[in-house]
């Protein structure tokens, strides 16, 4: 089982809706602001942003344990205000659900995106983008747990969402086909799922705003579903512009990277390039080497969602 930042799944990416996260270089303006506003008592929404924007940088770093601590800290803060912004709390337990998907702890997961859509809901005019996402990724975490009838059911109502909105976030559509192909390939209906796969590429690639996280989950899902049906030379082509794409600096988890390549290697040596095989498997081993341990249980969401 193919397991990391972005969740590999039999062979294919199910992923939750994401904007590319921030290179890790830029996690050193989020730490000095997050003491600036320690020093000054600061316990308000600008802690919140700093403390968010520090945890997505802690994900795309594969640092899911810091991430879910960061991320609740905000929930905290924001849970405590006289005058909770339902929106800033939605925003906060879907990246909260994130995270935990992609440690595999998915009833976590869903307790967390289940309070998310619940905030959203509780808003004047719920956004129906956000309500959109949380759908969908509550399909993602219903997939990994095998639960599919759920999961189909939460992507259609997230689908039906979107198409009342001809202006809909690209890449919450093509998150959604990408979900779509996910589900589609675990129940073995991998015609379908080649053609959802497809037409969510098509929507990244065309995007005013480039997502390559994204574009290089799409792919990946791509080649690996022609790796199983022994078309080498398709899955190569998919899986070089996926690695193309890691190495403009496309900010992966390294275990999700290291996994790509791996798995790109595997089909080189299919074509009878065991060189570049080679050269692969030693760039995934580096990259695995500095994985954080995932294993270990973060911070528990259960008190926190008492009684909400």
């Amino acid at each position: 089982m193919r397991n990391a930042g972005l969740l590999w799944l039999a062979g294919v990416v199910c992923v939750m809706p994401c904007r590319p996260a921030p290179k890790a270089v830029t996690a050193e303006p989020y730490s000095p602001a997050i003491r600036d506003l320690e020093s000054a008592g600061v316990e308000d929404g600008r802690m919140v942003r700093a403390l968010l924007g520090l945890a997505e940088i802690r994900e795309a770093q594969g640092r899911f344990q810091q991430a879910a601590d960061l991320v609740l800290r905000g929930i905290r803060i924001l849970e405590a205000s006289d005058q909770p912004d339902p929106f800033a709390q939605s925003e906060a337990w879907k990246e909260l659900g994130k995270v935990y998907y992609c440690q595999r702890q998915y009833s976590k997961a869903e307790k967390a995106l289940n309070r998310a859509l619940d905030m959203e809901r509780s808003a004047a005019a719920p956004r129906e983008e956000q309500l959109s996402e949380i759908l969908t990724s509550q399909g993602g975490v219903y997939e990994c747990e095998h639960r599919f009838g759920e999961a189909e059911t939460a992507f259609e109502r997230a689908q039906s969402i979107l198409d009342r909105n001809p202006r809909a976030d690209s890449i919450a559509t093509a998150m959604l086909q990408n979900n779509l192909g996910t589900l589609f390939r675990m129940t073995g209906r991998d015609a379908e799922s080649e053609g959802a796969f497809r037409r969510g590429l098509a929507v990244v690639e065309s995007a005013a705003t480039p997502n390559p996280v994204m574009e290089v989950t799409l792919l990946d899902n791509l080649a690996t579903l022609s790796l199983a049906h022994k078309q080498y030379r398709d899955a190569g082509a998919s899986f070089e512009r996926a690695v193309g794409l890691l190495d403009t600096g496309t900010p992966l988890p390294p275990s999700a990277a290291a996994q790509i390549l791996r798995d790109y290697a595997a089909c080189l040596r299919k074509l009878g390039d065991r060189g570049r095989a080679k050269a692969l498997d030693a760039r995934a081993a580096a990259l695995q080497g500095g994985q954080e341990d995932n294993s270990r249980l973060v911070v528990d969401v259960t008190e926190l969602a008492k009684g909400k």
